[in-house]
């Protein structure tokens, strides 16, 4: 027997101790029940029946040009789901796919046209000749959706919506095939979707939009206000807790750190030149960054043989990127915070992606990293590829792991990478472009240096 004494049970001054009547006795096996029963306490239970994703374009596989059932299944969402065997329908679209790049061309919505056939992909099951609809999908997200549109943005008739492209991607991902029932049939949010099917985990990773298309549209006041966003935020966890649902939520990485943007050193690797072309002959500093568009001007005019003036916006200078730092710092300060007070568990997506940009990642004996055609990203420089979805799954899973104690495999990145394009790539071998092939003179060029 154990015995544990409290200091009020001692006898007064003065008075006589008849044996220990003042001791409280506990039996040992009562004192481990209590202990193991705080420990258990510090372990959450994890049932993954029903895991639903609610994301934008990150999270729904969004790449290069647009969203297609190669990259979606490669996702990490679909990678995390079939680690932990469990069902995860997706709205799988036909290739080239549907989804307005951020910073490309906005293209006008069109009925399917060659090579495209019915947009949606239906899986086929063993045995049938064709592929029929699930009738409901766990894979929720949809790019260009943003936190107010996950709680307010229902799919509504008709299918097709000439004049707006999102509304017509919300129909085919979250309306289908519902709008093709009755009337009475529900036409829910992205919110109201997942809690329509009693999630027993749900990964949110909502955000990424609003601040990828702010820095792409040179604004930074497109970033939510800090309090708009949590007002947003904490009614999607709060509501998807009220299922009594695992609420696992991401970070929102920052896309001053994606391959949308890049440094002169960088650039001097991927297009094969001295770094002083880019400080002599574009006027660069080093903390300053070249768009996307502006790596394609440059490569332009380096074919040609001439540097000229780039068009406006080609460069972005060191001083106007701090207010995008801050902004979406703020933004997951209030993520970490409505998580804390509901009970949710918080992946930090953002450090991931911060440290693919400082220190890159190995991988199959090369090292990922945030450089354009760097590994990581794919050709919109934006949203990974198939490697940085599954760099991605496994910090889930380890999380996973460690949070509810549970054991499930990793997914093989190299695997991942092999089917990779981005990954593949290799810069090109042979002379550089020297400073006087691109216009610069001897005393422009030692004045660089």
């Amino acid at each position: 027997m154990l015995s544990i004494s409290s200091t009020s049970d001692r006898p007064a001054a003065g008075q006589k101790s008849r044996g220990k009547p003042g001791r409280r006795i506990i039996p040992t096996t009562l004192l481990v029940l209590v202990l193991s029963g705080a420990s258990l306490a510090q372990t959450r239970r994890l049932d993954t029946t029903t895991f639903v994703v609610l994301g934008e374009g990150i999270a729904a596989g969004m790449a290069d040009a647009g969203l297609y059932y190669a990259n979606q299944k490669a996702n990490f969402g679909a990678l995390v789901a079939r680690q932990m065997g469990t069902i995860f329908p997706q709205p799988l679209v036909q290739g080239p796919g549907f989804g307005q790049p951020i910073g490309y061309q906005q293209l006008p919505v069109r009925l399917p046209a060659y090579p495209q056939t019915s947009v949606r992909v239906f899986p086929r099951n063993p045995g049938q000749a064709r592929g029929a609809p699930s009738l409901f999908v766990f894979d929720l997200s949809v790019p260009g959706m943003t936190v107010g549109d996950a709680l307010s943005r229902r799919p509504r008739h008709p299918l097709i919506h000439d004049d707006d492209p999102q509304q017509t991607f919300v129909n085919l991902a979250l309306g289908f095939p519902a709008l093709i029932f009755p009337d009475d049939v529900p036409l829910w949010s992205q919110v109201e979707y997942a809690e329509a099917m009693n999630p027993t985990v749900a990964l949110v990773a909502l955000g990424y939009h609003e601040a990828a298309s702010a820095l792409v549209e040179r604004d930074p006041a497109r970033i939510p206000a800090p309090a708009d966003f949590r007002s947003n935020f904490q009614q999607i966890v709060q509501r998807l807790r009220a299922r009594f649902s695992e609420v696992i939520v991401c970070t929102i990485p920052d896309p001053v750190d994606s391959a949308y943007l890049t440094d002169a050193e960088s650039a001097a690797r991927l297009m094969r030149t001295p770094s002083l072309v880019f400080y002599v002959g574009y006027g660069m500093t080093p903390e300053d960054r070249i768009t996307r568009e502006g790596l394609t001007e440059m490569g332009g005019q380096f074919q040609r043989g001439r540097i000229r003036e780039l068009p406006a916006g080609a460069i972005m200078r060191g001083a106007e990127l701090a207010p995008y730092r801050a902004r979406v710092a703020a933004l997951n300060t209030e993520i970490q915070n409505v998580a804390r007070e509901n009970g949710a568990v918080v992946y930090d997506m953002a450090a991931l992606f911060r440290r693919v940009k400082t220190q890159g990642i190995a991988v199959g004996g090369q090292r990922v990293n945030a450089d354009y055609m760097g590994g990581f990203y794919s050709l919109d420089g934006l949203h990974p590829g198939r490697t940085g979805h599954a760099l991605i799954a496994n910090e889930l899973i380890g999380l996973i792991n460690t949070t509810y104690g549970r054991s499930f495999t990793p997914v093989q990145v190299t695997a991942a990478a092999a089917s990779d394009p981005v990954f593949a790539f290799r810069p090109a071998t042979g002379e550089e472009y020297s400073p006087a092939e691109l216009g610069i003179s001897a005393a422009d060029a030692e004045v660089g240096r």
